[in-house]
C-alpha cells in the first residue's frame, strides 16, 4: 500500500511538472541566474540548512534517490538526489 501511495505521489508530481513544462525549459544562462544550478553536487543536508525541509520528498525507487520539492523566498524548486544524498539535478520551476 505504501508503494502504491508513493507511486501515486510520483505520478502526480510528474503530471504537475509536465503541465508546466514550458516553465522548466531553461537555457544555461537562465539556470545560473535562478540559483538552482549552484546546488548540483552539494549534499541535501546543505540544502535543508539553507532552505529548510522540503514541502514534499518523493522516493525514487529506480535510482534510490529522492525528488525534493521546495518553496523558498517566493520561488519553487525541484531537486533530484542520488542514493548518497548528493544533488544531481536542480530546476527552478517558477
Amino acid at each position: 500500500m505504501k508503494r502504491l501511495i508513493a507511486a501515486g505521489a510520483l505520478a502526480g508530481a510528474l503530471a504537475m511538472l509536465a503541465a508546466g513544462c514550458s516553465n522548466l525549459i531553461t537555457t544555461p544562462s537562465q539556470e545560473s541566474r535562478s540559483g538552482a544550478a549552484q546546488w548540483i553536487g552539494k549534499n541535501r543536508v546543505d540544502l535543508a540548512n539553507q532552505m529548510g525541509q522540503p514541502k514534499e520528498a518523493v522516493p525514487m525507487t529506480d535510482t534510490g534517490g529522492e525528488m525534493l520539492f521546495y518553496s523558498y523566498e517566493g520561488h519553487h524548486y525541484v531537486f533530484e538526489t542520488g542514493p548518497d544524498g548528493s544533488i544531481i539535478s536542480a530546476v527552478q520551476t517558477r
